[in-house]
């Protein structure tokens, strides 16, 4: 499944804990960017990889970044905090 946000096309992906987004920049040395939703947590991790190299992962703010623990809530959450995200 993907999602369309200002543009930008997120694949989505399930995961055992939840679901991932994931999406990569244009030009010549592209940044592979990621959310990922924690659900028993309801938590979301923001990702950037620059290749070859590996992910660079950290905790979205849970103060803005909140869910109401379903995978729905998740999905508007990504669609209303990724335009507040670098990319």
């Amino acid at each position: 499944m993907a999602i369309e946000v200002d543009g930008v096309e997120l694949h989505e992906t399930s995961r055992g804990s939840g679901a991932a987004w994931r999406w990569s920049s244009h030009g010549p040395d592209p940044i592979d960017y990621e959310i990922q939703w924690v659900e028993n947590k309801d938590t979301f991790l923001y990702g950037t990889r620059v290749r070859p190299g590996g992910w660079n992962l950290s905790q979205l703010d849970p103060n803005t970044w909140v869910g109401d623990g379903t995978l729905e809530g998740a999905r508007d959450m990504v669609k209303r905090g990724l335009p507040t995200l670098p990319r």
